[in-house]
């Protein structure tokens, strides 16, 4: 086989357009046509279907895909050796998948830090969440997944922890005449909104109901950022990740405090193709968002999440327990 079809073939995979793959490899889109039925005579298979969403691979491509991008790297380690990732120059956009509490906050210091040190690399990020995760890496050929505690993990993936957090409570101090931290009774008292994957019911209620208090909720919502603007304008409490609950104390001049009752702890974690775990791209990826999200491995960097890390500042040194 011409090993150049194997390329346009992981191109495709990855980019999932004849245009862009064509721009990528400097390739007329005849040209890259062209390859594509050679691959699909080849391999006996459509491998990919063109649809509303681009060049949909079949289950034959997807099953291909890895071996592919095994064999192609074991040529260039061979012919080349390995060639680093060149972030400055390359124009790659990754896409990254997360639910909109770890947005608030990644997004911003990814973007702050990617430009900080010049690079060319753009991102693109979508929605996902812990329940969802999985179909966001065929739907729409997401490089990485950010979730807290993903359910239904497989061997198909790899993953690896990047931080711990607990809740804190977000309010209109103002609004409400209440300082940080609020107290029990405070919490008890006034009303709530709530935020869960159902909108019907959070681990707060199952909190307070084991005690035989029935929470106040004024309103749920099945998205963080879907509440922002009722806690501005209405006279209520969140309970929200710590990192997101200062990230959006940033963004609407909000006030955080710490929960009053005892609430969990939980980690986040970066998820990718077990397929991909040699992937040079992918590897300077997961490296960039290990890096840059290293601050929010320790308790007293919630008070900056979501602001750019400037260059040179340390991160504190109290670890965060999960």
């Amino acid at each position: 086989m011409d090993l150049n079809l194997l390329v346009v073939f992981q191109c495709l995979m990855n980019e999932r357009s004849v245009t862009r793959t064509a721009e990528i490899l400097s390739l007329t889109q005849g040209a890259v046509s062209s390859s594509l039925k050679r691959l699909r005579e080849q391999f006996g298979d459509d491998l990919f279907i063109r649809g509303a969403g681009g060049m949909t691979p079949t289950r034959r491509a997807l099953e291909l895909a890895p071996k592919v991008s095994e064999a192609l790297g074991a040529v260039s380690t061979l012919i080349d050796g390995r060639r680093q990732f060149a972030a400055e120059t390359s124009r790659r956009v990754f896409n990254i998948a997360m639910s909109d509490d770890i947005e608030s906050c990644v997004s911003p210091m990814l973007v702050n830090e990617a430009q900080s040190r010049g690079l060319s690399v753009g991102f693109a990020f979508h929605q996902t969440n812990s329940s969802l995760w999985k179909p966001v890496f065929d739907e729409r050929d997401v490089d990485l997944v950010l979730c807290s505690e993903p359910k239904a993990f497989s061997s198909r993936y790899s993953s690896q922890i990047l931080f711990s957090s607990s809740y804190s409570c977000l309010y209109d101090g103002v609004r409400l005449n209440l300082k940080s931290p609020i107290t029990r009774d405070e919490y008890l008292l006034h009303h709530h909104v709530r935020v869960s994957f159902d909108g019907r019911r959070g681990f707060v209620d199952d909190l307070l109901e084991n005690e035989g208090i029935a929470r106040r909720v004024s309103a749920s919502f099945t998205h963080f950022s879907g509440m922002l603007a009722t806690l501005v304008y209405s006279d209520a409490i969140a309970t929200l990740p710590t990192f997101a609950a200062h990230a959006y104390a940033r963004i609407a001049r909000l006030t955080v405090s710490p929960v009053p009752i005892t609430v969990p702890a939980f980690r986040v974690f970066m998820i990718w193709k077990a397929a991909q775990n040699d992937d040079e791209q992918n590897a300077w990826l997961r490296s960039f968002v290990i890096d840059t999200t290293r601050e929010l491995q320790f308790a007293g960097s919630y008070g900056i999440a979501g602001s750019p890390r400037r260059k040179g500042a340390k991160a504190p040194t109290t670890k965060l327990r999960s």
